[in-house]
């Protein structure tokens, strides 16, 4: 895994551009070497050191690679971290009930709200967020967690049904958010994404009592006054009561507006634009943080290193490599010696030769490869 792939695609001109660098270089090289007679001649006289030079373009253009990696973040791996941050704690409860069905809000109630939820997690990115669903009863679906993506992983779970109890438990939610954020301090805010239909759970109460462990609840009505029959089964099947009537279901603002009002909160009804979420976020963040939290994350382990240590080690090869090879000294210490013998063993002949002869002779050699 890449931190920012990026890199790598910037490292195909850089290389490209290097490679070119490197070949224009030795092509100059060449063209000096040329002008000055027959270039494998000049090579040999010159003990030139083509291939040690290729060898060290080669070892930098790698190091030059490794170095590009290293900027790309390699990561892989996963260690925990202990994290400290500043930060307010909010808990979400999503109305999951079979009312939340109703398409009074398109494409539906619930539909709409785990919009609403996964936009108020993007917006409380730095905070700690939890997540309540809740029917006939209410259950944790995310812990308290500064992980909001984390979180927005879990909306799939928010279906109809995800609570095996039938029914309506507005204020069961509210207790379990506000319990949820008893042992923190700061800004606790609890935000509640119903339809308000309650049955028997006293949200009222509730949110008082939420009130005195200093938790403020938001809430905010997702469907219409008017209402709609709710979908069961296939296209035109909606819920009967006990007489055959179909089932009706509206939003029951009242108890929302005393459950927010009682607990210095507010409530908010579900607009198309969901301006009210970003009200609410504003109102949350305007509150203290709590400071110093303590608690863990999970991070990719960075690799960075290795691809540095290597383009290190590479850059060290190139320098160790030499341009000027160690047997043209161990060859030069005879030279002078033997030419001194050769000239010594020669010269009767070489006095009786002219100088034409000498020069023909020389240029047989040549032409032959006999340089010495």
């Amino acid at each position: 895994m890449l931190k920012d792939w990026r890199w790598l695609a910037a490292a195909v001109p850089a290389l490209a551009a290097a490679w070119a660098l490197a070949r224009a270089a030795a092509a100059r090289r060449d063209a000096v070497a040329k002008a000055l007679g027959r270039l494998e001649t000049v090579r040999r006289c010159a003990d030139d050191a083509a291939s040690a030079r290729a060898l060290r373009a080669r070892l930098r253009l790698g190091a030059l690679a490794c170095l590009f990696l290293a900027l790309a973040g390699p990561r892989w791996g996963v260690e925990l971290v202990e994290t400290r941050s500043d930060a307010r704690q909010v808990v979400v409860a999503v109305d999951v009930s079979l009312s939340m069905q109703a398409r009074d809000l398109k494409p539906s109630r619930l539909e709409r709200a785990k919009d609403a939820l996964s936009l108020l997690l993007d917006q409380l990115k730095g905070e700690r967020v939890g997540v309540v669903a809740f029917a006939g009863e209410a259950q944790v679906v995310c812990p308290v967690t500064s992980d909001t993506e984390a979180a927005k992983q879990l909306l799939s779970v928010l279906e109809p049904g995800a609570i095996a109890v039938p029914g309506t438990a507005v204020g069961s939610a509210i207790r379990l958010a506000a319990s949820m954020l008893g042992r923190y301090p700061g800004t606790k805010a609890v935000v509640l994404l119903t339809d308000g239909e309650d049955h028997g759970t006293d949200p009222v109460s509730a949110a008082r009592e939420a009130a005195s462990a200093g938790v403020r609840v938001y809430t905010v009505g997702v469907g219409t006054p008017e209402g709609e029959p709710i979908p069961v089964g296939g296209p035109g099947e909606y819920k009967k009561d006990a007489k055959g009537a179909t089932v009706v279901t509206r939003l029951g603002e009242k108890a929302l507006v005393e459950a927010a009002e009682v607990s210095g909160g507010a409530y908010y009804r579900s607009t198309p634009g969901e301006e009210e979420l970003a009200e609410i976020v504003a109102r949350i963040k305007g509150g203290a943080a709590a400071k110093g939290l303590a608690g863990s994350a999970a991070r990719w382990k960075d690799r960075a290193a290795l691809p540095l240590a290597l383009a290190f080690l590479l850059l060290l090869a190139e320098l160790l490599v030499p341009l000027a090879p160690a047997r043209a000294t161990r060859r030069a210490a005879p030279a002078a010696p033997v030419a001194a013998a050769l000239t010594l063993l020669l010269a009767p002949a070489a006095s009786a030769a002219t100088a034409e002869g000498e020069l023909r002779a020389g240029n047989r050699a040549y032409a032959d490869g006999r340089h010495a």
